[in-house]
């Protein structure tokens, strides 16, 4: 065996081969295997060959994870302190694959694996290289982290799931070392919930009915948040929000989903409708049109400004003096003081506030720069919507489906596009495209991944026939009931 040395020599190696020394050294059968005894061979000579300070480091730490697999085993620890006490011994449970884990408990809601951890119900996971009993579980900020334990060698593995939008899947994720946490943490207790992504839409789209789904078979939950985007998880009956400090002590999971149902919408809606508002003059007339600006950026309309000011002037002569609305960035409750944040809401309410001048000001309203309850308050009553993909879109489509809306998206997919946001939304009202012959994307870089084209800046041909085709969409959608296709008269 090699001797310790100091930090300068092995670097990173060298907490970990402490570690696999006093496992190799201390008293209690399977110390001394030779399995660990090689590892530890194989570490001595890979520094005596000059390995750099991370190879050292991967091989004194596999063989530290070789000795403490090899010890708890030999040792019967499984259900040591230190684990997940709430899931019972590592042979419990069933067998079971992947697909079968990431299986929806409810419609598009809560994974069966999600679902079992929360319970504190055992189970063993089949891969191709054998079977893993399931040791613990641990939700970081981005996914679930599963200490598994590999029944051939009783070495210990962690099974890292997908993230928010993918409602944390475990099919096609990686099977890494487990990290220090995965392994030293004394996780005991139930398991608790882990939420709050600082993007609303991500909140409501995968996040809100996986909880409101475990509320209603648990009857109570406890849960950490990370981030009150719009919601704060506290105000919902059953449901008791712990210190984050909790995280270090008991096992978590993260629930996911991908479907805004009528329930999430409820629950954020009813909380935002309670926070105070500043109130709105008497006799205000009912929005009409909301138009959304997107600012300088990612999928930029280029010439945003110009085909607005055109829009406008036509509905102004379609409709009686209409109230029209013009969007750009909201605040949530977590990041009125992120200053990348204001800058984003200074650069799109300057924009809009050129248009409203460009068209002389009256009947017109600037939503951008207002936090969620205050547009919502001021979107009341809107009945069409014309905007962007992304953000802006999941506020008017998932907070407010039955508006019908018209979505600015470039390309031969853009159907597919709209499609697929309507599909995330539970009673969502049509979402509609232009011909992809009035938007024409800015030619990408060759090198550009294919999944980012859909990002890049693009612009309105011909403006007088896509002000047409909008008007005709709109109409179409206020006056009567929504036919199967559109074309201007």
């Amino acid at each position: 065996m090699i001797g310790r040395s100091p930090a300068s020599d092995l670097g990173g190696a060298e907490p970990w081969l402490a570690l696999a020394h006093e496992l190799m050294v201390a008293p209690g059968p399977g110390r001394s295997a030779p399995r660990q005894r090689r590892a530890l061979q194989a570490l001595a000579q890979a520094r005596a060959l000059g390995a750099s300070p991370s190879t050292l480091e991967k091989l004194a730490r596999s063989a530290a994870l070789d000795c403490l697999a090899q010890a708890l085993a030999q040792a019967d620890l499984h259900g040591a302190a230190w684990r997940c006490g709430a899931l019972g011994a590592p042979e419990e449970g069933p067998l079971l694959d992947r697909m079968t884990l990431d299986r929806w408990v409810f419609p598009r809601s809560i994974r069966l694996y999600q679902d079992w951890l929360l319970r504190g119900k055992r189970f063993r996971l089949q891969l191709d290289d054998g079977v893993y009993a399931l040791l613990s579980c641990r939700a970081d900020s981005q996914r679930n982290r599963l200490l598994l334990q590999r029944h051939a060698d009783g070495s210990l593995w962690s099974l890292l799931s997908s993230e928010c939008g993918e409602a944390y899947a475990l099919a096609d994720q990686p099977l890494v070392l487990p990290g220090d946490q995965d392994v030293t943490a004394a996780l005991r207790g139930r398991v608790v919930a882990r939420a709050g992504n600082d993007n609303f839409a991500h909140f409501l789209w995968n996040e809100l009915d996986p909880l409101l789904q475990a509320l209603t078979t648990h009857h109570q939950l406890e849960v950490v948040q990370d981030c009150d985007s719009v919601l704060d998880l506290g105000q919902l009956a059953g449901m008791r929000r712990l210190d984050p400090a909790v995280l270090s002590q008991r096992p978590s999971v993260r629930l996911g989903g991908t479907l805004v149902t009528a329930a999430a919408r409820a629950a954020v809606l009813t909380a935002l409708a309670a926070e105070p508002v500043a109130s709105l003059s008497p006799g205000r007339p009912r929005p009409l049109v909301l138009l959304g600006v997107r600012g300088p950026g990612r999928r930029e309309l280029r010439n945003e400004e110009p085909f607005y000011v055109a829009l406008i002037a036509a509905l102004r002569e379609r409709f009686d003096h209409p109230l029209i609305l013009l969007d750009g960035f909201t605040y949530q409750h977590d990041n009125q003081a992120n200053e990348a944040m204001r800058q984003r809401e200074r650069a799109c309410t300057a924009r809009v506030k050129r248009i409203i001048a460009s068209c002389g000001g009256e009947g017109l309203e600037c939503l951008s720069g207002l936090d969620f309850a205050s547009w919502l308050q001021r979107s009341e009553g809107l009945r069409f919507y014309v905007t962007h993909e992304g953000t802006m879109q999941h506020k008017l489509g998932w907070l407010r489906p039955e508006i019908p809306g018209l979505l600015l998206v470039a390309g031969a997919n853009a159907g597919a596009i709209a499609d697929w946001h309507r599909q995330q939304c539970e009673g969502a009202a049509p979402l509609l495209t232009l011909p992809s012959v009035l938007l024409a994307q800015d030619p990408p870089a060759e090198d550009l991944p294919v999944l980012e084209i859909r990002n890049q800046p693009f612009r309105v041909g011909d403006l007088a026939r896509a002000v047409e085709w909008t008007m005709a969409l709109i109409t179409a959608c206020i006056d009567a009931a929504v036919p199967t296709s559109f074309a201007p008269k």
